[in-house]
């Protein structure tokens, strides 16, 4: 979006950032409108956690933009694949909530909420950054109370180029974003929600090598709670990220202060249960001990002036007793107790009393504590107005009921293989979550040992290899995918280990890899058709060709030998007829049919993308008027085209002229 220069405000005697357009971008409409859109956005807000600009203007023929200088460092930069520490984590998200709310009160929407356009100062303040994406939505758009909105630059919300870039940061877009709709504040909240999980977990929460994979992720799944991920995420945090990931709008947080609220009473809450001591134990001196009573609740005990511990001790004893038989209303042993409470009696010894008339004299020897027989041990009665008494066992009543029999501990239960397994795959990952990569590396080999075709044997493979890929050990990654689709024959998830060796061998600049790695995304997209790694497949390969263009295959079309990057847009075409990439590559389809003078094969490709996609952005009908005119010459068919050409076109009134000629 720009260059960023530290500068000196001549005038104030002040540091300043001053961002310009790249070079080479003078001539770029869409960049330079989108430079102004940032001046004009950013410069309506006023607030903490924004960054403040201080002025716009143009010297020599550059736009440049005047804005605060920061000291720190971008959030992406904080992060780098590891997880934030809780306190942190909701430090800077309550101040990015805070930001977007105060955005959004103004009417305007950022659009491309992601941890690089999220600023830490090195005092610790939160600045959210770059609203050159930035609109202002429909119900500000009708109000207009600050701006005029009829002034703001109109940009295709969905491509803004021939190729189908769509607008905004793949990974943080939201589904409605990613489907070209209409977009108001809500858009933002769910990146927000990536950023949040990402912050949480280290990981992105819709993971994917290529566009089609992660806009799938983003349209169609929910990722993993990141508790799972990251085991010091309380379970409020992944209903927060959860309700802000929500692909149902109506179903998402409806604003960011609202979120903002949830994020603030979770931080209170955590500080809460780290930082207060109970008022029992804060009365008592630091060599003190708590003992939990069989009731739940807890009694302080010390060595206290002139009170024993086994004095104290007996004392909270009994008065836990009385509290459990009040609550359970009945009758229970001394053994029972014991059992409840998961403690093992042990001799109580009285602290030894301090001489008072010589304070210099040694304490006498403690006495022995005196033998209890079983049978004289207290136990409680059944309460008496809410009271429990003592009588001794040995002279029950007769109308006492027998001492019931020890209560045999519950048997521990049955964990099943899988289970079992899968609770050691969890291990493996909260260590990947926590950059432990060497550790985690020995637990998945021994689970795909132990778990041989079992689920989370599979799984440990998979991760095994994103481990050694992420540590750069290549051979090793792809060794252990291989080993996995041979051990998984008929598993679905043998697309994506395809997939990803395929990558692997795309990144190796070297003709043999590259013909292997063609042919892996082939077999992916004849095995799996119609699939997002089909899809995800049919883009990498599609890549590969355009770098290769001596590339040439025998189209099934046409019959005749062509550049094999015309073979794969049918495909994506014929697997994927209604999606955005189904657009841009009959967009493609047709430029590279007139490349080879193929018109009127060309012509019938955009006839068809223009019927099929009305509301593109590509000037179909216009092209398709001058394929006519100029080389098929059909001034009646060019004539129907040209009369399609929408108003909002920049080729409408060049469009008009050749009409009025005819």
């Amino acid at each position: 979006m720009g260059v960023v220069y530290r500068a000196q405000d001549l005038k104030l005697g002040r540091q300043v950032a001053l961002k310009v357009l790249p070079a080479g971008s003078s001539d770029n409409q869409e960049a330079i409108e989108r430079f102004k859109r940032e001046a004009r956005t950013a410069s309506a807000l006023n607030h903490p956690n924004i960054c403040t600009i201080y002025g716009f203007d143009e010297h020599e023929g550059q736009l440049y933009l005047a804005m605060e200088l920061l000291d720190g460092e971008p959030l992406d930069s904080k992060l780098s694949g590891r997880p934030l520490d809780m306190r942190l984590m909701l430090e800077i998200a309550a101040q990015v909530a805070d930001a977007l709310d105060a955005a959004h009160t103004e009417g305007i929407l950022h659009r491309d909420v992601k941890p690089a356009n999220i600023f830490i100062t090195r005092r610790g303040s939160v600045k959210v950054l770059d609203f050159g994406l930035a609109k202002l939505s429909p119900e500000y758009r009708r109000s207009r109370r600050h701006l005029d909105a009829s002034h703001e630059t109109r940009i295709e919300e969905h491509f803004t180029s021939m190729a189908g870039t769509t607008v905004g940061t793949i990974a943080y877009m939201s589904p409605e974003q990613a489907r070209g709709d209409e977009v108001d504040p809500r858009t933002d909240l769910f990146s927000f929600g990536v950023v949040l999980y990402e912050m949480a977990t280290g990981r992105p929460s819709f993971p994917g090598s290529t566009t089609a994979v992660v806009f799938d992720g983003i349209l169609n799944r929910d990722p993993v709670p990141p508790s799972s991920l990251n085991t010091s995420i309380p379970g409020e945090f992944d209903r927060i990220v959860s309700k802000a990931l929500e692909k149902d709008r109506s179903l998402r947080y409806q604003t960011a202060a609202d979120l903002g609220a949830d994020l603030k009473r979770l931080r209170r809450d955590s500080a809460s249960r780290q930082g207060v001591i109970p008022a029992a134990a804060s009365a008592i001196s630091p060599d003190a001990a708590t003992v939990v009573l069989p009731s739940g609740s807890q009694v302080a005990v010390g060595s206290g002036a002139g009170l024993g511990v086994g004095v104290v001790i007996i004392a909270a004893i009994a008065a836990g007793v009385g509290t459990y038989v009040a609550n359970r209303g009945g009758e229970s042993t001394v053994t029972e107790l014991a059992q409840q409470a998961a403690v093992t009696p042990t001799p109580l010894v009285e602290s030894p009393a301090v001489n008072t008339a010589n304070p210099a004299a040694p304490p006498p020897a403690p006495a022995a504590p005196p033998a209890v027989a079983p049978a004289a041990i207290a136990k409680p009665t059944a309460p008496v107005n809410g009271t429990a008494t003592a009588r001794p066992t040995g002279t029950a009543p007769a109308t006492a009921k027998p001492a019931a029999k020890p209560v045999a501990p519950a048997p521990a239960p049955v964990v099943s293989r899988d289970a079992e397994a899968m609770q050691r795959l969890e291990v493996a990952r909260a260590k990947v979550a926590n950059n432990l990569n060497d550790q985690a590396l020995v637990d998945l080999k021994q689970i795909m040992v132990d778990y041989p075709g079992s689920r989370a044997g599979a799984e440990a493979a998979l991760l095994s290899a994103e481990l050694y890929e992420k540590v750069g050990r290549t051979d090793d990654a792809m060794a252990a995918l291989v080993e996995f689709e041979s051990r998984n024959a008929g598993d679905r998830r043998t697309a994506d280990s395809k997939l990803r060796r395929a990558m692997m061998l795309g990144r190796v600049r070297q003709p043999r890899a590259q013909f292997q790695a063609r042919e892996l995304l082939g077999e992916i997209v004849r095995e799996f058709p119609g699939t997002p790694q089909a899809n995800a497949a049919l883009n990498t390969k599609l890549k590969i060709e355009t770098d290769r263009k001596n590339l040439k295959e025998i189209d099934p079309v046409l019959k005749v030998d062509v550049p094999a990057v015309m073979v794969t847009l049918r495909t994506i075409i014929e697997q994927f007829p209604e999606t955005p990439q189904s657009m841009a590559a009959r967009n493609r389809l047709a430029a590279t049919l007139s490349a080879i003078d193929r018109h009127a094969e060309a012509a019938q490709t955009l006839e068809d993308l223009g019927a099929r996609f009305p509301g593109n952005p590509m000037e179909v009908w216009f092209r398709l008027g001058e394929i006519y005119e100029r080389r098929l010459n059909e001034p009646a068919k060019a004539k129907e085209a040209y009369a399609k050409v929408p108003q909002d076109s920049s080729r409408y009134a060049e469009a008009q002229r050749r009409l009025s000629r005819r």
